[in-house]
């Protein structure tokens, strides 16, 4: 049991400060199970010292949830402090809670820390291995009308299959999230891999008055986007696969579109969650960048590997001001007003869910899947992330899928055959 006295001795030991950046003047509560402290900062130094009435705000982590946090494995948002503020609720943090998300980094080290010294975790998966010379991956722009707007998209594919993969990456992120599935031999032989970025994201423009505007991403716009992107590309009916906003527009894209499709894959894919949508993302007196690693790292799987999951939360480091905000605004806002409208999927559909994954969690899967009527996909050990944070792990749920429909595909009679 982690004591004030020791939890004290050991930050001012361990706490390593490196990577983080500067720091203002502060001084905020922890009570994290029976270990209540005092974190100060003056001129840049973090100091640890017995808890006062000083404070700008208290993170609370009560002893039942600190003992799921310490537990190993900890159960789904109990990997990291900013996982535990969405799991408990807003009574975990009391007082000025833009002072808390300037500071949730540092409090999701000292966490880390503690629990470390408590129960140390087991090592993560290993880390993919590099393969040394050049990408086979391909990149190009493509200035297309989307709604009317003249839009510049980059776009990247690799593989020689004749049935086209287009993959769509999660909020405030972008294409490199599939890198791997791109770079994966055996299946770039069987399928061809499209994926862009969506405008304002990764290596696509925003518009030129990008500074004047409040980036506000919607379902018509998301949906008229793709679509506009698989014309001019030419793709008739590939296998839509998006992650997480990715994977709620393509339950969506099921629905209302699901001719233009082979089959969707909805990776962590879900009909909204209000949640996901904070000030803090896009706040003056916050680094959206930071916040931004703190605010998704916990939705990664504590055995993912280190190197995937610190390249993961590098892509939202980033992001756009703002942009993170106006996805989550289709996640959170726009498109579960039209959820109750859908009817159900006119294409194969398939809703992989990670365990760990509080964002969209299992349940909300399980939900789409049965409203919309698709096969849920339960991935054990699992994160938010799965094409990104654990590829070779992630292969092991995708090919049996992407398996049993090449042979639904083979089982049925073309044209010319039932003519």
């Amino acid at each position: 049991m982690t004591t004030p006295d020791n939890a004290i001795q050991i930050l001012q030991t361990t706490y390593p400060t490196a990577g983080l950046p500067a720091l203002r003047d502060a001084r905020f509560t922890l009570a994290a199970g029976d270990a209540h402290l005092d974190v100060t900062i003056t001129d840049g130094d973090v100091a640890f010292v017995p808890p006062s009435d000083e404070g700008a705000f208290t993170f609370t982590v009560t002893p039942a949830d600190w003992a799921r946090f310490t537990s190993e494995p900890p159960p789904r948002g109990y990997t990291t402090a900013q996982a535990m503020r969405a799991t408990i609720g807003w009574e975990a943090v009391t007082g000025d809670r833009t002072a808390w998300a300037v500071n949730s980094p540092l409090i999701d080290g000292i966490l880390d820390v503690l629990r470390q010294a408590q129960t140390p975790r087991p090592p993560r998966n290993a880390d993919p291995a590099p393969t040394p010379g050049r990408s086979p991956i391909e990149g190009s722009y493509l200035t297309i009308p989307v709604q009317d707007q003249l839009q510049r998209i980059y776009v990247e594919s690799s593989g020689t299959g004749q049935q086209t993969i287009l993959c769509l990456h999660t909020a405030g992120a972008d294409s490199r999230q599939f890198r791997y599935l791109l770079e994966d031999e055996e299946l770039t032989r069987r399928y061809r891999f499209v994926a862009f970025d969506m405008p304002w994201h990764g290596r696509s423009d925003p518009p030129s008055d990008w500074a004047e505007q409040t980036y506000q991403l919607t379902t018509e716009t998301y949906a008229a986007t793709i679509l506009a992107v698989m014309d001019a590309l030419d793709m008739e009916r590939p296998i839509l696969m998006g992650c997480s906003m990715g994977g709620a527009i393509a339950i969506y894209l099921s629905a209302t579109h699901g001719d233009r499709f082979s089959a969707a894959l909805a990776l962590e894919g879900g009909l909204g969650n209000p949640g996901r949508f904070v000030p803090w993302t896009n706040h003056l007196s916050v680094d959206h960048s930071h916040f931004l690693t703190s605010w998704v790292g916990g939705l990664i799987a504590p055995s993912s590997p280190q190197a995937s999951r610190a390249q993961t939360l590098w892509g939202y480091a980033q992001s756009g001001p703002g942009v993170y905000q106006g996805d989550t605004y289709f996640y959170s806002n726009d498109l579960p007003g039209l959820a109750d409208d859908l009817g159900t999927a006119t294409c194969p559909l398939w809703i992989f869910n990670g365990e760990y994954d509080y964002s969209a969690t299992t349940e909300m899967s399980r939900e789409a899947a049965e409203r919309i009527g698709g096969t849920l996909v339960e991935m054990p050990g699992f994160g938010h992330f799965p094409m990104s944070e654990d590829p070779a792990v992630f292969r092991s749920y995708l090919v049996p899928v992407l398996d049993e429909l090449e042979a639904a595909v083979s089982a049925t009679p073309s044209s010319e055959e039932l003519a």
